[in-house]
């Protein structure tokens, strides 16, 4: 009997997470996993030990707490005032890639500036569906989203198929900028992991860029650790085989003094993301005179910055960054 009301117990204590689908995660955005006694584990401590990301004996005490993803200071209406659009920017023969325009409500008489938001996946999965909430809140406050789709490994791109897409998206919201009420002259990129890499790549290459935000993104294809992104699945994709290639692919061989101002996150349980990428960025940011802003976090997962108690104090930074620079 007590082993049956134990179960119960548990049910009760997961039944939010198992129900709306979203694992068990702590505060630190790391994924739980219940043990013998009814006490919890990371899902990922084997990864962490082996990669040496942090000291599992000296954790705060919080670490095998469940977090319940409550929010402190914005509410749901913070992401509802906005209109969103949906349009089809390209067509291939087997796809088609759409944008969302998250726009103010009151934008008449107004050229207003907008962030590029590039979802991430590794490359291979995702949608525009990504950073919607970052990009509506800070649609509701000025500053217009638009978030894209771009073609995907697995429908058989590789990189500088995603990489004109990137662009043709681009160009695509300028020659329309006056029918939704932009600036095209006033833009930023911005993305987490994969997508932190293709808006850093953006942001280096394409002229007129005002503002990147990385979230723990990838920089440097060149010098990458294995055991992290990218893998050999994504050979292919990028030409690993080809150090050129590589170097071709990595946002850090384009940084240049005339480069936008940089806002960049990491954190410290990162397990996908080596911890070398971001140091070996903002070092060519310093040497170019680059100006940029790294926040990291100890302990936080690598999606940290998305899931988190992180999220509403980043996107307000996000939002006042953006308020400055665009």
């Amino acid at each position: 009997m007590r082993k049956v009301l134990l179960g119960i117990a548990l049910l009760i204590m997961t039944a939010g997470p198992m129900c709306s689908q979203e694992r068990i995660i702590n505060r630190y955005g790391l994924g739980l996993m219940m043990v013998k006694g009814g006490q919890f584990r990371l899902m990922d401590q084997d990864a962490i030990a082996a990669k040496g990301l942090f000291d599992l004996e000296k954790v705060p005490a919080d670490m095998y707490e469940i977090y319940n993803r409550s929010r402190v200071f914005l509410k749901d209406t913070d992401f509802h005032e906005c209109e969103t659009i949906e349009v089809v920017y390209k067509k291939y023969p087997g796809y088609e890639l759409k944008l969302a325009l998250d726009l103010p409500r009151n934008r008449e008489g107004k050229a207003l500036p907008f962030m590029v938001w590039i979802h991430g996946g590794g490359w291979h999965t995702g949608n525009f569906g990504g950073h919607s909430l970052h990009s509506r809140f800070l649609a509701g406050n000025g500053i217009a989203g638009v978030r894209i789709s771009y073609s995907l490994l697995t429908q058989g791109a590789v990189f500088a198929d995603t990489w004109q897409d990137i662009q043709d998206a681009l160009a695509y919201v300028q020659e329309h900028a006056a029918e939704y009420n932009l600036d095209p002259n006033r833009f930023g990129f911005a993305g987490h992991s994969a997508g932190g890499h293709l808006a850093s790549y953006a942001a280096m290459r394409i002229p007129g860029t005002r503002l990147l935000v990385s979230l723990n993104g990838i920089y440097d294809l060149v010098h990458t650790v294995p055991g992290y992104v990218p893998s050999s699945r994504h050979d292919t994709y990028f030409g690993l085989d080809s150090e050129y290639s590589r170097a071709q692919c990595s946002p850090v061989t384009f940084v240049h003094p005339g480069a936008p101002y940089c806002l960049l996150t990491f954190t410290g349980g990162d397990t996908l993301v080596d911890k070398d990428q971001v140091k070996t960025f903002t070092r060519a940011l310093r040497e170019a005179g680059v100006k940029y802003d790294l926040i990291y976090k100890d302990y936080y997962s690598h999606n940290g910055f998305n899931d988190t108690d992180l999220f509403e104090p980043m996107a307000m930074k996000i939002l006042i960054t953006a308020q400055k620079y665009l």
